[in-house]
């Protein structure tokens, strides 16, 4: 309806609600308890029932709401059970809200930080710094100021009821209207106020960010500010994975993780379906407000991200909400508004399916972990192989538990490594790009540069050469620390690497598919042990410089993938410009989008390791050459 009725409307429901909820203290058992308070369900009765006479509503919705007013009216007087009064309230509202569009919840989720600042400055001296209704100005008020730690009380009261009740005020009480604060602000105190109580109980689980995703999964905004606490609990009672009160106390005390990019469209599509209503209703200049915000904070906190995917697409939506706000500023037809935000919602449809992340298929992450696996057990492998075959050589048996001391404490840490990274991946919600961009580049260097340079060193007759004389000092010393310390470096580092590597494969990896990456490095652990079997009866057989030739290669795959999507990730975070490729490819699980920055930085590094490839065979070569 026109915004003009607005006020009516909402002081109709706002009436309507308070005589849902305080009827009992008027009457009781069919007996009148306190006739002030039934004198004033009577009043306010007449008064709903002027407000609907007197609103612009449809002919047809009007009678049929002005009916349902008179038999409120009626059950009133005739002192009617409770039940059948909340039953009619109830019903009266929910036709309203429905017949009219009102607005029932706020386009974005409240910020409950801006509301504390609020609450102190507006609330506090009736309600109290806790809200038990305890303020400096309460002694004395009647009714007192209302005391938000009543589970009894507040459980049955919505978000919305309290929005209304701030924007209004209690008529013939001391809570006086807060019009002059923005539909945002009161909205962020409605759902503040609702908060309070939960906040005063010990918490049953630290991980409630958890408990809220889950829960808002399972109910929406719209329903979280109309549902009262009573009407939430049987509705998240569906969910059976958690204890519903549990979801509750999530649901009012948290907000969205990532509120400016996750949940940016959503914002960009509340606004625009506001637009429309409020250019339909003929409030021009509220469409106008509603349509900028549907860019400033639904487009802009999405904007690099939505340019690293699809920089053309980008431009053309921003053009298309620019479109929207011309055709409002002219005033065109409705139809032609209407047709302009239809255009802008279908390219935020199109928009969210370009952000989803696009992650390496099962086969392709099981792979890639089976090859870093492979290389890096395979080399510890060799090398702990050489250290027991010096040790036996020299007779020195008791050395023996401290290599293997060694390699089995590396390893039980490098487990405990996982671990932990993954705690920290865990909670870096709010930087989730910048880290998967800084963890796939870091693993790039150590593959690039540590890995194809250092392992391509210490190969065949150099890293022989090596341990022959690192463990034989410490033989003939007879420093058993010292032999055991170099078997855990040996194993460590490639533990560390290994680590690394999958980490960069697993944010690159379906949640579906992460078995993929367990199953690839125990495939990895399998092939391992039958190459060590093997290697003790036929060390001289196995071509063991054609194993780490090839997975060299597959190394170069990974590296080339995840410097893609390394750039691609600081790009979304807008640490990194934005150049669009002249030809529009993209193959995500390749790390390849269609940005300059993305494409000259895989060739780039694919040109590195084909030159340190061919400069590390043109060395082997001089090396033959000279021994020969």
């Amino acid at each position: 309806m026109a915004s003009k009725d607005d006020s009516s409307l909402r002081t109709t429901i706002h009436l309507l609600d308070y005589i849902s909820r305080d009827y009992t203290a008027a009457v009781q058992n069919g007996e009148i308890i306190d006739e002030g308070e039934f004198a004033e369900m009577q009043e306010f009765s007449d008064k709903v029932y002027l407000l609907i006479e007197e609103s612009d509503l449809p002919q047809d919705n009007k009678l049929l709401i002005l009916s349902q007013l008179k038999e409120l009216g009626k059950q009133i007087e005739n002192k009617s059970p409770h039940k059948s009064i909340y039953t009619l309230a109830q019903q009266v509202r929910r036709d309203i809200i429905k017949t009219t569009n009102l607005k029932t919840a706020p386009l974005v989720w409240p910020n409950l930080e801006n509301a504390k600042n609020l609450y102190v400055q507006h609330c506090t001296p009736c309600h109290g710094v806790n809200g038990a209704g305890d303020g400096k100005l309460a002694a004395g008020l009647k009714p007192a100021p209302t005391n938000f730690l009543n589970a009894n009380l507040m459980q049955q009261i919505s978000p919305f009821q309290a929005y209304n009740t701030i924007k209004m005020g209690v008529e013939g009480t001391a809570m006086q209207s807060f019009a002059t604060l923005s539909d945002k602000e009161i909205w962020d105190l409605a759902f503040y106020v609702k908060s309070l109580r939960f906040k005063t109980q010990p918490d049953q689980n630290s991980n409630l960010q958890q408990k809220f995703d889950q829960a808002n999964n399972t109910v929406n905004l719209e329903e979280v500010a109309t549902l009262s606490d009573v009407e939430l609990v049987k509705r998240l009672s569906n969910n059976d994975s958690a204890d519903p009160e549990l979801l509750l106390a999530a649901l009012r005390t948290q907000s969205p993780e990532d509120n400016t990019q996750k949940y940016s469209l959503d914002k960009a599509r509340n606004y625009l379906k506001s637009a429309l209503q409020n250019y339909t209703s003929g409030s021009y200049s509220s469409a106008r407000e509603d349509a900028l915000a549907a860019y400033l904070e639904g487009i802009e906190p999405s904007e690099a991200r939505l340019k690293a995917n699809a920089p053309a697409f980008t431009a053309s939506l921003e053009q298309q909400m620019f479109k929207i706000r011309e055709v409002i500023e002219s005033k065109g037809d409705k139809a032609q508004v209407e047709k302009e935000i239809d255009n802008g919602l279908a390219m935020l449809g199109q928009a969210e399916e370009m952000m989803q992340d696009k992650k390496l298929n099962y086969w392709m992450s099981f792979a890639l972990s089976a090859s870093i696996m492979l290389r890096e057990g395979l080399e510890a492998f060799l090398i702990l192989a050489l250290i027991l075959a010096l040790i036996r050589s020299s007779g020195l048996k008791k050395a023996i538990p401290w290599v293997h001391g060694g390699w089995i404490t590396a390893i039980l840490l490098g487990v405990a490594g996982w671990f932990f990274t993954d705690w920290v991946i865990g909670i870096s919600g709010k930087n989730r790009e910048i880290m998967e961009g800084m963890i796939s580049l870091v693993a790039v260097i150590v593959l690039a540069f540590v890995g194809f340079w250092l392992h391509d060193h210490s190969h065949a007759k150099n890293w022989r050469k090596f341990i022959e004389e690192k463990i034989g000092k410490q033989l003939k010393k007879d420093k058993m620390f010292g032999i055991a310390f170099f078997s855990f470096m040996v194993v460590f580092r490639e533990a560390f690497e290994s680590i690394l590597f999958l980490q960069a494969i697993s944010l690159e990896t379906q949640p579906a598919h992460q078995s993929s990456i367990g199953l690839g490095v125990l495939a990895a652990f399998a092939l391992i042990a039958l190459i060590a079997v093997l290697f003790v009866r036929y060390s001289k057989r196995i071509p063991v410089r054609q194993l780490f030739r090839y997975s060299a290669w597959a190394i170069t795959l990974l590296a080339l993938i995840l410097i893609g999507k390394g750039v691609h990730s600081i790009q979304e975070a807008g640490w990194l410009s934005v150049t669009g490729f002249p030809v529009s490819v993209s193959v995500d699980w390749l790390g390849i989008y269609p940005t300059i920055e993305t494409i000259s930085a895989q060739v780039a590094l694919l040109l590195l390791m084909l030159l340190l490839y061919f400069w590390s065979n043109y060395k082997t070569k001089i090396r033959s050459t000279k021994l020969n």
